[in-house]
């Protein structure tokens, strides 16, 4: 999967790093570090990376490309309902959806 859609990894690690008990459980000498789709559950227990209203790119049915939409609202731990501009409504989740950026637009007019 193309790095662009790993945006919530990236935050869950940028957390660990800073958040004093995953500091704590990573430093135990009989865990090691938490595997990464831990940490992402863990931080998306506490986190809310794509708040309702918000605008974000969907990663497109057949995996290649994103188009924007706009976030319903949350419906699980890690999962959201997005709305395209045709109002359909899909359930989505971190690996399907990334921060909006106006290049997606343009990607899609053309």
């Amino acid at each position: 999967m193309a790095t662009e859609a790993n945006y919530v990894a990236g935050l869950a690690l940028r957390w660990a790093r800073v958040d004093p008990l995953e500091q704590w459980v990573n430093a135990a000498p009989e865990g090691g570090t938490t595997p990464l789709a831990e940490t992402i559950g863990e931080y998306l227990g506490s986190h809310n990376p794509f708040p309702e209203g918000a605008r974000v790119e969907v990663l497109r049915r057949d995996g290649h490309g994103w188009e924007s939409a706009l976030v319903v609202e949350r419906t699980a731990v890690d999962e959201w309902t997005v709305e395209f501009a045709d109002g359909e409504q899909v359930w989505r989740d971190h690996h399907e959806l990334r921060p909006y950026s106006p290049a997606t637009d343009q990607d899609q007019e053309s």
